[in-house]
């Protein structure tokens, strides 16, 4: 039986199938990794809740707003970011969940490398808690091309944050970068910030 050729599938995974031709187990000791992945319009949702029913962690970046639905105001949860998923999990897994289990989604390739693209576990974690924290304070962008001065919150919520000095008007706020695929900005007091050491 030959082997696929991985280079020849560049925008799915290989598919891993067990002996008895059902999608393998994977070990919790293997490295769990986040990765972005985008999917089909207004099917973010369905992909989490798929992915969550197969036991894979997923995040996507949402706000509460208020809709009228049949005369009725009420509020509703929205994706920040349109088909834009973040998958965590082991390599091998996140691939089964494209291939064996027939999620749809499309993992984002690192421009350089071409493999799957990982985010770093640092910048998810300020990322959410900049999100859970801020939610409505938040401003979404493609990921800038400029690089400001690097700093660390160190009082108020979110604290342990690390980013880049941006100036709007004669505010301070500080952008959270995810590389390749967005950044987030939010205000925070320039009493609360230092310059980050390398």
């Amino acid at each position: 039986m030959s082997v696929p050729n991985r280079e020849a599938h560049p925008e799915r995974c290989i598919p891993f199938f067990s002996p008895m031709n059902f999608p393998v187990t994977f070990s919790a000791e293997q490295q769990r990794f986040w990765f972005a992945a985008r999917v089909k319009h207004c099917q973010e949702f369905a992909v989490r809740n798929a992915l969550q029913k197969f036991g894979i962690e997923c995040y996507i970046p949402t706000r509460p707003v208020i809709r009228e639905l049949r005369n009725r105001r009420m509020q509703v949860e929205v994706p920040v970011i349109r088909n834009l998923i973040f998958v965590h999990a082991a390599k091998a897994e996140a691939c089964a969940a494209a291939n064996d289990y027939g999620i749809p989604l499309y993992y984002v390739r690192d421009l350089h490398t071409r493999s799957m693209l990982v985010v770093p576990d640092k910048q998810m974690e300020d990322f959410m808690l900049v999100m859970r924290v801020m939610q409505q304070q938040v401003a979404i962008g493609e990921c800038p091309l400029a690089v400001g001065c690097k700093v660390l919150v160190v009082k108020g919520e979110l604290c342990g944050v690390e980013g880049e000095l941006v100036g709007e008007g004669n505010r301070t706020h500080v952008r959270i970068r995810i590389p390749q695929i967005l950044s987030a900005t939010v205000r925070i007091p320039r009493s609360y910030l230092r310059v980050r050491k390398e």
